[in-house]
């Protein structure tokens, strides 16, 4: 059975600049998270509220520049969850009602 994944894209100038796919071990995303930012050479961003409720909803969230303490040279950091065939993403319903 295939395991789910971190997708983590630089971008820069609009376009994918560098990626990196982690395997989430044991269920634990933020060390794959950790990972990532390894891979990237790159400090943890802030983590806002923001972040956990995309995350959360859509399987996926992004960190701009002012998110980062230290000057980075991309717009904006993607992290997105990979799941393994047939498995969802987000265990909630969305609702427009909810949304809204």
């Amino acid at each position: 059975m295939d395991k789910p994944r971190l997708w983590g894209r630089i971008i820069r100038h609009h376009r994918i600049h560098m990626q990196e796919t982690v395997y989430i071990e044991n269920d634990d995303i933020e060390e794959a998270f950790l990972e990532i930012c390894r891979r990237f050479d790159v400090q943890r961003p802030i983590q806002l509220p923001k972040h956990n409720r995309e995350f959360e909803k859509f399987g996926r969230t992004f960190y701009a520049r002012e998110h980062f303490t230290e000057s980075v040279d991309f717009e904006k950091l993607e992290i997105e969850l990979l799941m393994p065939e047939g498995e969802k993403k987000s265990s909630g319903i969305r609702s427009p009602l909810i949304d809204a």
